[in-house]
């Protein structure tokens, strides 16, 4: 179990990480940085953007400037091009994949379990945040598209919803599924 959360709690860190260096490096502003929910157990400010960490390492977020809601300004994820939103967008993902893959045959190669195991997991949390379900990184590929149809005030108004929804949908399934991940401990298969 203490693997399990150590490795989560690592390719949550890298995947909400990549997101960060992405924004930043494309000029938008990240308010907030955060890896996991529930208790904040320490915070500090850095170069106007907000780091907290909190007890359950069950996900993380950037909180971008003006995300989801129409803005003027220069630093908003909504004023940034399509290409620069998938970029921020998509890092996470794709450092996951990445990192999953490598440290996956580095520790097949060298017989390395927890290099196995946090392999995998890190790679099956980059392919699973693809999927275009509202709230996960991949469902913005296709969002970011309603404020083309519905202009950018009234279709990050339908987005901001849609994701709020899909969101509420995930808390729910984790929280649902935390007395199947303590059999699973229970029985070792984790």
């Amino acid at each position: 179990m203490i693997i399990f959360l150590i490795s989560l709690y690592i390719c949550i860190i890298m995947h909400e990480l990549a997101h960060l260096l992405a924004a930043k490096f494309v000029k938008c502003k990240v308010e907030v940085f955060s890896i996991g929910f529930g208790k904040e157990l320490f915070r500090f400010k850095l170069g106007g953007t907000i780091y907290r960490f909190a007890l359950f390492p069950l996900g993380g977020y950037n909180k971008l400037k003006d995300e989801l809601s129409y803005s003027r300004s220069k630093y908003a994820f909504t004023n940034l091009s399509y290409r620069k939103k998938m970029l921020v967008i998509l890092a996470g993902c794709f450092v996951n994949i990445f990192m999953g893959a490598i440290t996956f045959l580095i520790g097949h190669k060298l017989g390395i379990y927890n290099l196995l195991y946090f392999g995998w997991l890190s790679f099956i949390l980059g392919i699973t945040n693809l999927i275009p379900f509202p709230a996960l990184d991949g469902s913005y590929v296709f969002l970011v598209w309603l404020e083309k149809f519905y202009g950018k005030k009234k279709g990050y108004k339908i987005m901001n919803k849609i994701c709020l929804i899909g969101f509420i949908i995930l808390m729910v399934l984790n929280i649902a599924c935390i007395p199947l991940l303590i059999w699973m401990v229970m029985k070792g298969m984790i």
